[in-house]
């Protein structure tokens, strides 16, 4: 074989074994994904906020429920799925924060979401 062509094939493989590699070794990164940091709602309407997963079931716990005389927060009906989705209720006007921490066999966050809620 010519020394050019060995280096090329050699270069092809080396570049498949890292790309495999890096596919099958679980990235320190890989989480579940916020929502928007920031939303707005009419009063007495609700939307929706959700985790997005990618690889887990997390456990979550929402450790600051802000003021419910603004807007209320219920947490997800179907808790079995990688997406985590809550609804918001806006109960009143005014601007409140809710956090939601998220927590997985890897990797743990807090997801802070303000809440504006006009009449």
């Amino acid at each position: 074989m010519e020394p050019r062509k060995l280096i090329r094939l050699t270069y092809g493989w080396g570049t498949f074994t890292l790309v495999f590699i890096a596919l099958l070794t679980p990235a320190v990164g890989w989480a579940h994904k916020c929502g928007p940091s920031e939303l707005a709602v009419e009063k007495d309407s609700i939307i929706v906020y959700s985790i997005r997963g990618h690889d887990f079931v997390p456990s979550y716990e929402i450790v600051d429920k802000g003021d419910p005389l603004v807007a209320i927060i219920e947490p997800p009906v179907d808790t079995k799925n990688v997406h985590l989705v809550f609804k918001i209720i806006g109960t009143g006007e005014g601007t409140t924060v809710f956090k939601i921490h998220w927590k997985g066999p890897r990797n743990q966050a807090t997801c802070p979401v303000k809440v504006t809620v006009s009449g």
